[in-house]
């Protein structure tokens, strides 16, 4: 399965994040941040939109650590944050 999964620091960031997109519409399901790319925050969000991502990444709406492309080979790291 291919999706896109954004990650935080923190459990603030991810809350704040999670407020903001659902604001603005945005599809996305809250998921546990797998342990195989990073152990801060505990929760992350998952999208399948690459347009979403894409919209995220350059409005710059949300604080989070690094974004990820999944697929069958993996977690590939597509943009990192703050």
């Amino acid at each position: 399965m291919k999706y896109y999964i954004i990650v935080y620091k923190n459990t603030l960031n991810a809350m704040q994040a999670e407020k903001v997109l659902n604001e603005k519409k945005y599809h996305f399901k809250i998921m546990p941040t797998p342990t195989s790319i990073t152990q801060s925050c505990g929760i992350c969000t998952r999208f399948q939109s690459k347009d979403e991502i894409e919209k995220i990444i350059n409005e710059d709406i949300i604080i989070y650590k690094n974004i990820y492309y999944r697929n069958s080979e993996g977690y590939k790291l597509i943009k990192e944050g703050e």
